[in-house]
């Protein structure tokens, strides 16, 4: 029975039909509950699971994605099923680049620190770690570039996407803080979008605010400082207020 549920798993993660994979993997792991505890059953089970957390993947459900590769890790733990995984490395990275995207770096730097020498160096592991030094020095222009070398697209594309996407309002955040305004071209490149049409788009979902007039983007006006907003005169009045109530408690 769960062999059979398996082969449709296989038709259905290819056709990829993903909220049906989810359906398969649960039949599949009630199916498992009534055959005696085998290494073949073992297998079976992690293999299914590998296909879920790529179709959780795949649709970017992060609460599916995060379910499925805790139990994974179980099956993972025993080095003679590990060694019989053929997608376990690309999990491995897939899940470094989850962390990243959601910016829980502590919990990436425990998890690089349970892996071995050769999966630290494997290409799907390398290429989180090497995302996660872009983000932290601050050199956005690899993040974004980095969605054309992913070691695996399908896998890794969609959480690159909302990568792509925080990196692209950080510096755009950073770019209205420090400029009035900025040239479009220079800004759409800056932003790796691919035409200004893109760029308009952007605008206008994420900063209405903006205006785009004469070949330039122009941000809303500047913010004024902080120090410079300060009600002097109230906190004056409400500081002497404080001490005479002190004095009289004195």
């Amino acid at each position: 029975m769960a062999a059979q549920l398996f082969s449709e798993l296989e038709q259905t993660f290819a056709r990829k039909d993903d909220a049906a994979v989810e359906d398969v993997v649960t039949r599949i792991k009630v199916a498992l509950l009534d055959v005696d505890p085998s290494p073949q059953s073992a297998l079976l089970g992690q293999r299914s699971l590998e296909y879920a957390v790529l179709a959780a993947a795949r649709r970017s459900d992060k609460a599916a994605f995060q379910r499925h590769v805790a139990q994974l890790k179980a099956s993972y733990s025993d080095p003679a099923l590990a060694s019989q995984s053929q997608k376990r490395r690309t999990i491995l990275g897939l899940h470094l680049l989850f962390l990243v995207t959601e910016h829980r770096l502590a919990e990436f730097h425990s998890e690089l620190e349970l892996l071995s020498k050769d999966d630290l160096e494997c290409a799907e592991v390398q290429f989180s770690a090497q995302l996660e030094r872009a983000l932290v020095v601050g050199t956005y222009e690899r993040v974004l570039a980095a969605r054309n070398s992913t070691p695996n697209n399908e896998a890794y594309g969609p959480f690159m996407e909302l990568l792509v996407d925080t990196v692209r309002q950080t510096i755009a955040d950073c770019a209205s803080a420090a400029y009035e305004s900025l040239d479009v071209g220079s800004f759409r490149q800056m932003l790796m979008l691919a035409s200004d049409s893109e760029l308009q788009e952007f605008a206008a979902s994420s900063h209405p605010e903006w205006v785009l007039d004469s070949g330039r983007v122009v941000f809303a006006a500047p913010v004024t400082a902080k120090s410079e907003r300060v009600p002097a005169t109230r906190l004056i009045k409400e500081n002497l207020a404080y001490a005479t109530e002190l004095e009289r408690i004195v």
